[in-house]
């Protein structure tokens, strides 16, 4: 926890605001889904929204908030949520990386933040019911885990499939007459038609490029706290 000393405070503060950015840009999106009775998307940005909340009390102790209990059930509904999700998409689409497996290890690392926190007096506010039993997350778990959330991010940037970190490798899409359709061609991530008319999202605020920019965000504040715990 050597990090912990050497990090500077404002840096956590950075990552706190930006985690309750993502948070705010979440619940738009989900009250516009609402409104507009279309919900593509929005269990990733349910997920982001309750991530969001929980890691800025992660990042500052003051915005911290409801019991551990209580989050680690919210995450470990969002990884069965997931985790079915991935094996639905597999069985239904093949061999492939489904876009849900990605959020189904991003709820694996918020479960792991919680089961093995770090207690500190520098603004690290995790419980520390496991920090007094002794209980540490094993480094290489942290540093595997971390290794695949950066590497999610990296990928997200290089993709020429935006919008993928939410709607997902074969997207339904509303066909010239209104019917529903998908796009079975190919096991890679493709993303067809506009925002308006893939997964419901039609503000321009949802454009692919801010849907994919928040999940950057988010994996590399999730890769960033989970190597403090090395």
């Amino acid at each position: 926890m050597t990090g912990m000393t050497t990090t500077p405070s404002w840096l956590y503060y950075i990552f706190a605001v930006a985690m309750l950015a993502l948070a705010g840009y979440a619940l738009v999106f989900l009250i516009n889904a609402f409104l507009s009775r279309r919900g593509g998307g929005a269990d990733v940005q349910l997920s982001h929204l309750f991530m969001g909340v929980s890691m800025a009390g992660m990042f500052e102790v003051r915005w911290a908030f409801g019991p551990n209990a209580m989050w680690e059930i919210v995450f470990a509904v969002l990884l069965v949520w997931f985790s079915v999700g991935s094996l639905r998409s597999i069985q239904a689409f093949g061999l492939h990386l489904p876009h849900a497996a990605v959020h189904a290890l991003m709820s694996l690392a918020m479960l792991l933040m919680y089961w093995f926190p770090m207690g500190s007096s520098t603004g690290m506010s995790m419980s520390m019911s496991s920090a007094a039993s002794g209980a540490h997350l094993d480094p290489g778990v942290a540093f595997v885990v971390a290794l695949m959330l950066l590497g999610s991010a990296i990928a997200t940037l290089a993709s020429a499939h935006r919008g993928s970190s939410v709607y997902g490798t074969h997207v339904a899409f509303a066909g010239g007459d209104g019917s529903r359709t998908a796009d079975l061609s190919t096991g890679v991530e493709h993303l067809s038609g506009s925002p308006s008319t893939v997964g419901g999202a039609g503000a321009a605020f949802a454009a692919p490029w801010v849907l994919d920019l928040t999940h950057v965000v988010m994996s590399i504040a999730m890769g960033f706290m989970l190597i403090l715990m090395l």
